[in-house]
């Protein structure tokens, strides 16, 4: 029986969404849509600014077992800021049935030498929560997991 927490709700409707991102991608739905969004549209997690994957960076190859993952975020003037533990990253294969992997809930993180595209970098930390299965490419999506919103991304893309 599936828990009814607020987490594993969240976690739930990522999947759904990264499954239906997915799907309307591999079907050429990246312009728009014609037919019924399958997930209802709460507007996007965290959407008032950017972000990208800090650590590993996007296109890495990556190990399969458990490991931190790191974001990049434009500015402290923004959603992540000010409830960063609410938020989590959804790694969702390409290739595979199986559902994605999460990560924990978000912590500040302090990167002075990381990666650092926007004018005014702001860095998190969260840690994977399971096993990546080898031979995978993954979209790694931002979700927040104590609210009905729609996950970003992909906000990058890594390879096991």
């Amino acid at each position: 029986m599936l828990s009814r927490s607020p987490r594993a709700l969240g976690t739930l409707r990522a999947l759904v969404a990264g499954s239906a991102l997915l799907a309307m991608t591999a079907c050429g739905g990246g312009g728009g849509s014609t037919g019924t969004n399958p997930v209802p549209n709460y507007g996007q997690c965290g959407n008032d600014t950017s972000y990208q994957l800090a650590r590993p960076q996007s296109g890495s190859n990556i190990g399969t077992g458990n490991q931190t993952f790191e974001i990049v975020a434009s500015g402290n003037n923004n959603q992540i800021y000010q409830s960063y533990q609410n938020f989590q990253l959804v790694l969702v294969p390409q290739n595979s049935n199986s559902g994605g992997i999460t990560t924990g809930p978000f912590s500040l993180a302090n990167d002075k030498g990381g990666y650092a595209p926007f004018q005014s970098d702001f860095y998190y930390s969260t840690q994977l929560q399971g096993n990546l299965q080898f031979g995978q490419t993954y979209n790694v999506y931002l979700n927040a997991f104590t609210s009905n919103c729609t996950p970003i991304g992909p906000i990058g893309q890594l390879y096991t």
